[in-house]
């Protein structure tokens, strides 16, 4: 009788701390619990489930940026799968099981990765889009593109399908097998237009910023105005960068007191309609199929999965392949006056709002900010 008294307490003992482990998580990030409800919907799974799968995405970003680093000559890739099973999915050339089962063991995600082959490297995938994509341009014809991890591919955009075949033919040019060209209704666009709302006169604010002097200000995207203003007050820009890998500037913000925080619009909690930011999340950490969120002043709240960290929107000035696409099913997640908005993930940072593709968001990641000399502010 004493043994099964027993048993029966630490049963009890357990469900009580595994309950504890779950309100603390809760407790430790609110906003993230907000960000998996959305989540938890879109899947079609319970809520404690949601987050732990949330929480998660921070070690498949590290051991993306781990292989892509180290394991060039195979790494093919890495992306998250949702559904049917949440796996964490990894590509080889070759040697796929043995290359990773160092960098996973004994970790968290040991028991949901799974190795598949493919035919060509991300850094072969990479090099093709940078050395392909100048010759495309000098034809004259406008393109976007990509690198489309899920099928191990390059992606060329176009409108004008038959002209760029044409033009193709003409200069001689063999597009290699790994790019794929695909007709499109509309390319990549800036999302500068002025509405009327929320934050900014023009485009959206970005997360609050400081530089090295402790000058505190916020961001927004470089296309948009240098002339901007907040409630009426003018925002004297700092710096900008629109070009390459950039899409941003900052600005001061005289007479108002510069807060840490990114608008969501979810109403409750301690902070109602608005989140704190402490983190940021560079683009190598983040991981293809992350589900990330995002606030603009015509779409509002949002969320979606990043599909493309390789994207090269026409629209900037020799623009280079280091954008992020987000694309959720039947959600649009961008619109004229977003751009410049956050990005982010539970309490973390991921970029600002530059662009959209149809109905798919295209946003800068939030480490290159640093070009214009500051850092997110994160307390």
């Amino acid at each position: 009788m004493f043994y099964w008294r027993r048993v029966y307490f630490l049963v009890v003992m357990l469900i009580i701390i595994i309950a504890m482990s779950t309100v603390t998580v809760v407790a430790q990030d609110p906003e993230l619990v907000e960000d998996a409800k959305i989540y938890a919907s879109d899947v079609g799974i319970d809520l404690d489930e949601a987050v732990r799968r949330l929480q998660l995405q921070d070690s498949a970003g590290k051991l993306n940026d781990e292989l892509t680093a180290k394991e060039q000559d195979t790494f093919a890739g890495l992306w998250i799968q949702h559904k049917p099973e949440f796996r964490i999915i990894v590509q080889f050339t070759r040697d796929g099981e043995k290359t990773v089962q160092p960098y996973i063991e004994k970790g968290p995600l040991a028991d949901i990765i799974e190795v598949r082959s493919a035919k060509v490297t991300l850094a072969e995938l990479e090099t093709i889009q940078t050395t392909g994509l100048p010759i495309i341009s000098k034809l004259g014809i406008p393109v976007d593109s990509g690198i489309n991890v899920f099928e191990n591919r390059v992606e060329i955009y176009v409108v004008e399908r038959e002209r760029l075949d044409d033009a193709l033919r003409k200069a001689n040019i063999q597009l290699p097998d790994s790019v794929t060209v695909i007709k499109v209704d509309q390319l990549s666009s800036e999302t500068a237009n002025i509405y009327a709302g929320l934050s900014l006169s023009s485009c959206t604010s970005g997360f609050s910023v400081r530089n090295s002097s402790g000058t505190k200000g916020i961001l927004t995207a470089g296309h948009c105005s240098n002339s901007i203003s907040y409630s009426g007050t003018n925002l004297p820009i700092q710096s900008e960068a629109y070009y390459g890998a950039y899409d941003v500037q900052w600005h001061t913000a005289p007479g108002f007191t510069v807060k840490n925080w990114a608008y969501d619009g979810i109403a409750g909690g301690t902070t109602p309609n608005y989140r704190t930011i402490t983190a940021s999340k560079n683009r190598a950490n983040q991981a293809i199929n992350e589900f990330v969120c995002k606030y603009g002043k015509v779409t509002a709240y949002g969320c979606g999965y990043i599909i493309d960290k390789n994207f090269q929107p026409n629209y900037v000035p020799n623009g280079l392949p280091t954008f992020m696409r987000v694309h959720r099913d039947g959600v649009d997640l961008c619109e004229g006056g977003d751009s410049g908005g956050p990005w982010y993930s539970g309490s973390t940072a991921y970029g600002i709002m530059s662009g959209q593709l149809t109905n798919d968001a295209i946003y800068m990641a939030i480490n290159y900010i640093s070009q214009v000399g500051v850092d997110v502010l994160t307390q």
